[in-house]
C-alpha cells in the first residue's frame, strides 16, 4: 500500500472530492475534474485539492469555475451511449412509489442494476437521467436485490442523503425468504465479514484476514412451510452483509446460490422493504416498497397474504 493509499482513520468515514463533486455534477468527467484541479479552480478549506482530498460537506469547497458547464447532461447524448429507449423512460415512471420536489423513490425491479458497468449497458441510473437530468443517485442496491431506490432532485437534497446514507443515519428494512426455520424468532447476527478471493472468485466471507464488524438484527415474520420470512435492519453496511449473515446462521436466501442456497431455479428473494429518516425540516419520510412479483408469489403458494404482514 502506498503512502497516498493510506486513510487515517479520522478521515475514514469522509468521501473523496471527486466522488463527492461528481455526485453532485452528473456528467463531470474525471478527466475534465482532474483538469480543473491541476489548474487550481477547486479549493478545499481555501486550499488546492487533489482528487483524493475527503471532504464532509460542500461548505469546505470553494469553485473558481461553474462546474455545470463541464458536466455532459446531453440526454440524447446519454440515450446513445448506453441505448435508453423512449419505452425505458416510460417505464421507469411505473415504478416510482414517490416523488416531490426533492426526491424521487423508485421500487427498483430484480436483474436491474442501478448503475453502468462493464457489459451493463442498460441501467437505473442511465434511464433516469433522461427521464430527469437533476437525479442523483444517493445510494445503491445490489442489481440482484428489488426494492426502495431513493434518488435526489436538488444538491442539498444530494449533500443531505448522502451524508445520512454514509454516516448510518438511515434505518434499512430488507425482506427475505430464506430456507430453513428461524430459530431464534429474533435476534442480532454479528459476525465479522470481509472480501476474499474464493478460488478465482471475490466473495465476502465471515472471519476472512479483511473481516471488519457487521451487525444484523432480525425477526421472523411468518413461517412458511420449510422456509421463513424475515425482516433483516443492517446495523453496518458490509458488502452482501445480510446475504452473508443469514447463511452463516443456517439460513440462506432463497435463490442465493453464491451463499448456500440449495432450492434450484429460483430468484434471489430478499427485497429493500423500506427506508426511514429524518427530513433536514424535521419530519421524517418513511418509504415502503411492495414485494417483487416473485417473492409475492411465493407467498401465495404457502397460503401467505403479503398484504396482512406489517
Amino acid at each position: 500500500m502506498s503512502d497516498s493509499d493510506f486513510v487515517p482513520p479520522h478521515l475514514s468515514n469522509l468521501t473523496r472530492l471527486d466522488r463527492f463533486l461528481r455526485r453532485l455534477y452528473p456528467g463531470l468527467t474525471q478527466g475534465a475534474l482532474e483538469k480543473l484541479l491541476r489548474g487550481k479552480k477547486i479549493l478545499v478549506d481555501g486550499k488546492p485539492a487533489k482528487s483524493s482530498t475527503r471532504v464532509e460537506t460542500e461548505e469546505q469547497i470553494r469553485l473558481l469555475v461553474d462546474l455545470a458547464l463541464y458536466a455532459t447532461h446531453s440526454t440524447e447524448h446519454i440515450k446513445k451511449e448506453v441505448h435508453v429507449s423512449d419505452e425505458d423512460v416510460k417505464w421507469i415512471e411505473t415504478i416510482i412509489i414517490w416523488e416531490d420536489e426533492n426526491l424521487i423513490a423508485l421500487n427498483k425491479p430484480q436483474g436491474l442494476a442501478v448503475q453502468g458497468g462493464t457489459n451493463t449497458k442498460r441501467h437505473i441510473d442511465a434511464i433516469m437521467k433522461v427521464y430527469n437530468p437533476e437525479a442523483r443517485l444517493v445510494h445503491r442496491i445490489d442489481k440482484d436485490t428489488s426494492g426502495v431506490l431513493v434518488m435526489a432532485k436538488t444538491i442539498p437534497m444530494a449533500q443531505y442523503l448522502t451524508h445520512l446514507f454514509e454516516h448510518q443515519g438511515v434505518q434499512k428494512t430488507y425482506r427475505a425468504i430464506v430456507e430453513g426455520n428461524v430459530r431464534p424468532a429474533q435476534g442480532m447476527i454479528d459476525f465479522p465479514i470481509g472480501k476474499e478471493m474464493v478460488g478465482n472468485k471475490e466473495k465476502m466471507v465471515v472471519d476472512g484476514p479483511h473481516a471488519r464488524p457487521a451487525e444484523t438484527q432480525y425477526m421472523l415474520k411468518k413461517k412458511l412451510g420449510d422456509f421463513s420470512l424475515v425482516d433483516c435492519w443492517p446495523k453496518s453496511g458490509r458488502t452482501h452483509q445480510i446475504r452473508v449473515h443469514l447463511s452463516e446462521s443456517g439460513w440462506p436466501i432463497v435463490g442465493d446460490y453464491k451463499y448456500g442456497a440449495t432450492i434450484k431455479g429460483e430468484t434471489l428473494h430478499l427485497h429493500a422493504y423500506q427506508l426511514a429518516f429524518v427530513l433536514p425540516d424535521g419530519g421524517k419520510m418513511v418509504i415502503t416498497a411492495p414485494l417483487a412479483e416473485h417473492m409475492v408469489a411465493t407467498m401465495h403458494y404457502f397460503g401467505a397474504d403479503p398484504d396482512k404482514i406489517q
